[in-house]
């Protein structure tokens, strides 16, 4: 009841709202004849790519302030505003979103794209004392929400998409369709060198004195790991037996990595490596960026490629 009048109240402050910002900075002007808004990083900057050079201006916006924390977002007046108005609205449909639903029973009559139902769901648990991917029957499962972790994923998030935006501007249908394929061919070749460092990795789990929100990426290629948190719990502290089977894996398997996520504040990874001797390394995953990576202009791929050299130098 509180979240339906919480979400009413929005509703009503949004029609309130005489101006909607789109793309963080920019403001909606007449001109524009397509818009697209997205939940996260990911597929805002899909949707960013597959519109470049479109005979029509096209405006598309992060609802995620750049540094912003997904996990705990919840849309403002302008928020919803701009959803409602918007021709477009990407988001993934996890746990973070569930007042996604509500907000959709006003957009009937627009288009829609819930993106984890183009992908293979996977389950996770919120079991803080488990370290590897066997899931707990005692835990309480969900699906894990970062579907973009996978290159595989990206593919299938970056056609449907396309799709959407072809169907919604027809005369650009064709440039839409190569930006696309042009983005997939990239994922592609991620995936390709995935694969190729699987298959020649050493036999040693990802360590991750930190969150995980890697799962996808893991289960596609078959990489061990152990993490001081399953999933991307808003706790801080690992437990002391958390970190001590941490402590005791890097040893036993002479592990020289620990890795940590963007954003974070290091102190379990940091803690770690104190104890083992191993190094820190940061590992993107993609969830939002930064202010300065925002206006950089750079995308998506270039964070998974990143990924693709840290990994290769810890699993050498």
């Amino acid at each position: 009841m509180q979240l339906l009048k919480k979400f009413a109240a929005l509703c009503a402050a949004a029609m309130l709202c005489t101006s909607v910002l789109f793309g963080c900075d920019s403001t909606q002007t007449d001109e524009e004849t397509l818009t697209v808004v997205a939940t996260v990083y990911p597929s805002y900057d899909f949707a960013l790519q597959l519109t470049e050079h479109f005979d029509v201006q096209c405006n598309v916006k992060l609802l995620l302030t750049p540094g912003g924390e997904s996990h705990s977002y919840e849309p403002s007046p302008a928020d919803v505003a701009a959803i409602q108005s918007c021709d477009l609205f990407l988001y993934i449909g996890g746990a973070s979103e569930v007042w996604v639903e509500d907000l959709l029973k006003t957009r009937s009559d627009k288009a829609n794209l819930r993106l984890m139902d183009y992908v293979t769901p996977i389950a996770t648990t919120h079991d803080h004392e488990e370290h590897d991917h066997d899931i707990d029957a005692a835990s309480v499962a969900e699906y894990d929400e970062h579907i973009w972790t996978a290159p595989r994923n990206a593919v299938a998030m970056t056609e449907a998409i396309a799709d959407k935006i072809a169907a919604l501007s027809p005369e650009n249908a064709a440039v839409c369709e190569q930006n696309a394929e042009t983005l997939c061919a990239e994922f592609k070749r991620l995936d390709t060198e995935y694969r190729a460092l699987a298959d020649t990795a050493a036999d040693k789990p990802l360590v991750f004195g930190d969150r995980f929100p890697f799962l996808y990426l893991a289960e596609a290629y078959g990489f061990a790991y152990e993490a001081a948190f399953t999933g991307c719990t808003s706790d801080t502290d690992a437990s002391a037996a958390t970190l001590s089977a941490l402590i005791a894996t890097v040893k036993e398997k002479q592990i020289g990595t620990v890795f940590y996520l963007e954003n974070s504040s290091r102190k379990i990874a940091d803690a770690i490596c104190e104890a083992t001797g191993a190094e820190a390394a940061m590992l993107h995953s993609c969830n939002n960026v930064t202010r300065e990576e925002f206006e950089s202009g750079k995308h998506f791929q270039a964070f998974v490629q990143e990924n693709l050299t840290v990994l290769k130098e810890a699993l050498q």
